[in-house]
């Protein structure tokens, strides 16, 4: 579906809520009740640590070829607070050939009792993408957190296997041949809000680095990381929705109800065509560094916008002439281009190889879907061939707007008083 918003999830390990804590901090017009769910759609893998001798409070720890002991320590994304147990411990090794895994699933500190999970796998020649994962089921253990003198029960859903993905300390194999590591599902607080006659939806993730804030239509979806429009939104940061801006003033403790302040301010009208003023939009670039049309022009006279792929042969016909007004008005003007492809690394090889040394942006094209799948600002900016060139003054008024050699003619014709 189509994403709405440039805000970003920012995931995260533990954070709470239960009951409702008292002394919230009511600030704002309006607020949102909010309702902890696990997020299914977004499960993350944590590494272990390996232990390089054996804490005294562990016990119970086996006799293994190779064994090593490991930790995890949960980290909160709300403070102050504390979390009791602040760590689990595990073990792996091999047994009998077999490669086992145990972790102190009641918090002991005594691995003799906890259950052992057996893999297939010599030392020495496990390979990545074996997915251990299916070989394994979830878990779900139950933890505390202190806050404002009250104790909360929270749950975490997770599962501890073999590491299968990564390297995590090249040339040091046997440190990245016993390191485990645990896939875990994450917690995020959800609500819903009307908003200029729409209903809108709501998530909240809290991190140890801070809590974000994303919002989409409410038969939409919520934007990710692997979007263009992926942008971090946090507290006290101002969110346009359409034509809507507000402030996110505050949130409870344990996260149930969070308040906005509308800004009052309405966003003028844009339009596509040339003579319009384009809206500014955030977005991330190829290499996920977030920018926007303005931010491209603050110390240019002009912005490009070049849609392509690497699919198109006219495209690629014509990247010689935008890579040669890169070179020839690169003080004046700036250049984004913004890939409609089908894959990321084809597109980053292409313009590596090609040296189109300019800003770039990837959009993912869903070829079964057809046109009713665009990416948004494909749909908002009225894409349909390709290439399109757009030229922006440093106010995002619409210069040129035109397919194929004429646009990038007139976007010549404009830039040549620099010659």
């Amino acid at each position: 579906m189509k994403k709405l918003l440039t805000l970003c999830v920012t995931v995260s390990l533990f954070s709470c809520k239960s009951d409702k804590i008292q002394n919230k901090k009511e600030i704002g017009d309006f607020s949102v009740s909010l309702t902890k769910k696990i997020d299914l759609g977004s499960q993350v893998k944590f590494s272990f640590r390996i232990l390089d001798s054996f804490p005294e409070e562990v016990k119970g720890l086996p006799k293994l070829d190779t064994m090593r002991l490991q930790y995890f320590k949960f980290k909160s994304g709300i403070t102050p607070d504390s979390i009791s147990p602040d760590k689990i411990y595990a073990y792996s090794g091999y047994e009998n050939g077999k490669y086992v895994i145990a972790y102190d699933r009641n918090f002991n500190k005594d691995l003799s009792d906890d259950k052992r999970h057996y893999f297939d796998r010599q030392f020495g020649k496990w390979r990545m993408g074996a997915n251990y994962d299916q070989q394994i089921a979830y878990d779900t253990i139950e933890y505390s957190e202190y806050k404002l003198g009250k104790t909360i029960k929270n749950t975490h859903v997770f599962k501890v296997v073999p590491n299968d993905s990564m390297v995590v300390k090249p040339g040091d194999f046997m440190f990245t041949e016993l390191i485990i590591r645990m896939p875990a599902y994450l917690h995020k607080w959800y609500g819903t809000m009307s908003l200029s006659d729409e209903e809108y939806n709501v998530a909240v993730s809290p991190s140890w680095n801070g809590t974000s804030y994303t919002f989409a239509k409410k038969e939409e979806d919520f934007p990710s990381r692997m979007d263009y429009d992926f942008v971090e939104t946090k507290l006290k940061d101002t969110v346009q929705i359409e034509t809507s801006y507000f402030r996110i003033d505050s949130i409870t403790p344990d996260f149930s109800e969070v308040f906005f302040t509308d800004l009052k301010l309405k966003e003028k009208a844009h339009g596509i065509a040339v003579g319009d003023k384009l809206k500014d939009l955030k977005f991330n670039d190829i290499q996920f560094t977030t920018t926007s049309f303005s931010k491209l022009t603050v110390d240019k006279e002009y912005l490009l916008i070049d849609f392509w792929g690497t699919w198109c042969a006219p495209c690629i016909k014509l990247n010689p002439e935008v890579k040669k007004l890169n070179e020839e008005f690169s003080k004046h003007l700036s250049i984004v281009s913004l890939a409609f492809d089908d894959d990321r690394n084809k597109v980053f090889e292409h313009i590596t190889t090609h040296e189109m040394k300019w800003n770039h942006v990837f959009l993912q094209r869903d070829l079964k879907a057809g046109m009713e799948k665009y990416p948004k600002i494909l749909d908002d900016l009225r894409i349909d061939t390709f290439p399109t060139f757009i030229l922006l003054d440093k106010e995002l008024n619409i210069l040129v707007r035109g397919t194929g050699a004429m646009a990038l003619e007139e976007v010549q014709e404009i830039l040549s008083q620099y010659e």
